[in-house]
């Protein structure tokens, strides 16, 4: 395989590398004028030593070469539990809920006061469905 200085950048190369540099810049480690200046460096530069330059002052690097058919890269880190010492399954994952889309209630609330061409009819039925469903949900948390 070609050297470095040798390799011709790509498009996602070069991305990369202004990704690290943007990285680099919102955690202090560069100031505006560096960041500015290897930015356009890097959006200039024709080979992989060129970009390996512009970070190699910096804890992180970017992976270049990742759009090249064929090429074995890095299997990206997977998250580690901490071992089990009792052979229990692991805790079960828990996933985010989605909050109640209080849209449908507004639109059946509008409709029934545009039919009856009042408020105080609708306002009792809306807050029964509302506390419901507001119970409802609190029984599926558990």
């Amino acid at each position: 395989m070609a050297s470095d200085h040798m390799m011709r950048a790509s498009d996602l190369d070069r991305d990369a590398v202004v990704a690290t540099l943007r990285d680099a810049y919102t955690a202090g480690r560069l100031t505006l004028e560096e960041f500015d200046e290897r930015m356009t460096a890097a959006y200039a530069s024709r080979t992989w030593g060129e970009l390996r330059k512009l970070t190699e002052d910096l804890p992180a690097q970017p992976v270049l070469g990742s759009d090249v058919p064929g090429r074995h890269l890095p299997a990206p880190a997977l998250p580690t539990h901490p071992p089990r010492t009792n052979g229990s399954p692991p805790p079960p994952m828990r996933h985010r809920r989605r909050p109640v889309a209080l849209f449908p209630l507004v639109a059946l609330w509008v409709l029934l006061a545009l039919a009856t061409r009042t408020t105080h009819e609708v306002v009792g039925p809306t807050l029964i469905l509302v506390m419901a469903l507001f119970f409802v949900s609190l029984a599926r948390r558990r």
